[in-house]
């Protein structure tokens, strides 16, 4: 079904699919959670309250497809939440088939303003109102009021006095409800009508009417007391017992005397009183969506801004040196210094900006990992541990598929099946812990389990079948080493290739993903006792500090959370060992390279200095002729053209104007790769 919207209603649907993804992302993770919880009542509260948002944003928009499933869904849990059904794996299979199919309808609607037709949904409804109404069974006198309320709604709708006055009628012989002086008369009027509902009920029972029939002015008051925490018994100064029929006549010259009766109610208005308080907090917290490509556009220019600011820095430098006016020069300082500072502080709050929760992408793996362990056959549990820490969107967006298939792999692999586990004297279930942590300006990202681990010699046995090392090489090597291979294209230790992993694909590529980020990814494991496979990734991917280093007459910039030391060059260090040089340090004996040779270039001056820099796990020595100092730099994309060339990671530019490459250290030396296996 193709939805039509006017302008205005173009920027109300947006806002509704914005706050619609966010509701869905998080109801993945919240699920899984009650599954494993069912008597969490907050949690069922929680769900229930995003399936209710869910479908008052449908209402608005006359979503007739997806604000019925959001209905019936969140009936469901009204009886969850209520006691009146128990939950079970089976009724969760069918809530989040449903729930998928509302995110699938979001995502048509957000590209093509398309919609499913009720009929296309037949099926998925049949199976909701099934789950609803067979819990009904045991209560069926409850199941017949939910089912009459919509049916008794449209003629109520259509003669709202009418059914007002009977309603008052039928209440008069009982009570009379007096409201506070502020209450919209048309509230009023609803709270009447809908005795025995609160205010969220009697939203649902406007949302669920007809759109022509709908009143949206009455939605949206009735959003914004929901907005605001306030229900029924907020908006009612009192409910008074009547005694004669003629007790609503006098009743603002009776008040007096029902003094008593206001002040014995006295905690309701006292529950009254702090409401401004939560509300005024709700909004200082409030936030704005921004479009991400104009806070990389406000990202760029900070970053132009820091270039300038390192060029006057330098061009200030020159002038202490030419200039007599020496007061001058200390206020130039002084106002280069405040400068500094205000462009360090604004390129922070921008960065931030750009920061996000490793949340926005853990929440979707408890729903990956039920799946998946359900398909074969395992008992699975997830830890996630360390949501709030925040990394680069930028980053986080090309983080989730080499996640999901190392994730995956831990459970086709990994983790092993019940019966196995319980021969080993391990727990029946299994654990997959996703952990997240910052460590200085790096994020440290983790995926461990207690499964079988990886065996080493098999490792290296199938790399020499498959021609990767020789026998040699595999005998030099150590167990970590060995789990380096399985980083390369192709490899794959698995005899039966299984749906879910074991093709020898994947594993080289989430690799070259953490590399590209100038990243570093290492396995450790153990057999019989587990794998964690650690990545270690830039918390921004626009700003880093380097260190500016000299060969010849050309500058190169290599970040500086890859260098591990700077010694002095002395030839009597380096020696010769087989087709490479290595550098002896401490009893430490690590590759040697001469900048200039990994990029073929003619040598320049004598080297002078050696940096050691850390390249996974492994160091390497690397000859330069001279160092300038760190220097924090803007990073340049070499564009599509230059985007693939080995060594470089960037460009940037410097505070005198000159154009630096920024060096990838670990690409530069990947044609030798195969050479240095068991080397480095």
């Amino acid at each position: 079904m193709h939805m039509e919207f006017t302008e205005d209603m173009q920027e109300i649907l947006d806002e509704f699919i914005q706050e619609a993804e966010e509701i869905i992302e998080n109801l993945d993770q919240e699920l899984i959670e009650l599954e494993n919880n069912p008597t969490d009542t907050e949690l069922l509260n929680q769900i229930f309250r995003g399936m209710h948002t869910l479908k008052g944003g449908a209402g608005f928009l006359g979503l007739e497809s997806i604000i019925n499933l959001a209905h019936v869904i969140e009936s469901i849990f009204d009886k969850l939440r209520n006691g009146e059904m128990q939950l079970d794996s089976n009724k969760m299979d069918i809530i989040l088939e449903g729930i998928d199919i509302i995110k699938n309808s979001i995502e048509t609607l957000k590209s093509s303003n398309e919609i499913p037709d009720m009929e296309d949904i037949a099926d998925i409804m049949t199976k909701l109102n099934d789950l609803l109404e067979g819990k009904e069974v045991e209560t069926a006198t409850m199941q017949e009021n939910v089912t009459e309320v919509p049916q008794s709604d449209a003629p109520e709708a259509n003669d709202q006095v009418p059914a007002a006055d009977n309603t008052d009628d039928k209440e008069s012989e009982e009570y009379e409800i007096i409201f506070h002086e502020d209450v919209d008369p048309a509230i009023q009027n609803l709270i009447r009508r809908y005795p025995d509902k609160n205010i969220t009920e009697i939203l649902d029972e406007l949302i669920l009417l007809p759109p022509e029939e709908r009143d949206m002015d009455l939605i949206m008051k009735l959003d914004e007391l929901i907005a605001q925490n306030k229900d029924v018994d907020d908006l009612i100064k009192e409910k008074r017992k009547k005694e004669t029929a003629s007790a609503p006549e006098p009743a603002p010259a009776q008040e007096p005397t029902s003094k008593p009766a206001v002040a014995e109610q006295k905690p309701t208005p006292k529950k009254e009183a702090p409401k401004p308080a939560p509300k005024k907090k709700k909004e200082e917290s409030e936030t704005i969506r921004i479009d991400i490509d104009r806070v990389s556009t406000l990202m760029n220019l900070v970053g132009e801004l820091v270039l300038d600011r390192n060029r006057i820095v330098k061009l200030t430098s020159r002038f202490q040196g030419n200039c007599d006016d020496i007061e001058a020069i200390e206020e130039l300082n002084e106002a280069i210094a405040g400068m500094s500072r205000s462009v360090s502080d604004l390129q922070e709050v921008v960065m931030k900006l750009r920061m996000q929760p490793v949340k926005r992408i853990f929440s979707k793996f408890p729903r990956i990992v039920r799946d998946l362990a359900k398909k074969v056959g395992k008992k699975i549990n997830l830890e996630l541990e360390g949501e709030d820490t925040e990394i680069d969107r930028s980053i986080l967006n090309q983080l989730e598929d080499p996640l999901i298939h190392l994730v995956r792999n831990s459970i086709d692999h990994g983790i092993e099946p019940p019966e196995e586990r319980i021969a080993k004297d391990k727990p029946e279930a299994g654990t997959i812990v996703l952990s997240a942590l910052q460590e200085g300006d790096r994020i440290i990202v983790s995926i461990e389990d207690d499964g079988r681990g990886i065996d080493a010699e098999k490792v290296k046995k199938k790399a020499i079948e498959r021609g990767l090392i020789t026998p040699e090489q595999a005998e030099q090597m150590s167990d970590k080493e060995a789990y380096e291979l399985i980083f390369l294209p192709g490899f794959s230790t698995v005899d039966k290739v299984s749906d879910l992993s074991g093709r020898g694909v994947g594993m080289d590529v989430v690799a070259n993903v953490i590399h590209s980020l100038r990243g570093a990814i290492e396995i450790d494991s153990e057999p019989g006792e587990g794998t964690k496979i650690t990545m270690k990734l830039p918390l921004t991917v626009a700003i880093i500090r380097t260190l500016m280093v000299g060969v010849g007459d050309r500058i190169f910039a290599i970040p500086l959370f890859s260098v591990v030391e700077i010694i002095k060059y002395r030839p009597e260090d380096i020696k010769d060992v087989g087709t490479y040089k290595s550098l002896m340090l401490r009893d430490e004996v690590y590759l040697f390279f001469h900048l200039n040779e990994l990029f073929d270039m003619e040598g320049g001056h004598e080297n002078k200095f050696v940096i050691i820099i850390n390249i996974g796990e492994k160091n390497i020595a690397v000859a330069v002729d001279d160092l300038y100092g760190e220097e924090e730099i803007v990073i340049k994309p070499l564009g599509e053209m230059l985007k693939d060339v080995e060594g470089i990671a960037g460009a940037t530019i410097t505070g005198d104007g000159k154009v630096v490459l920024i060096l990838d250290i670990k690409s530069l030396i990947n044609d030798k790769r195969n050479d240095l296996i068991g080397v480095i």
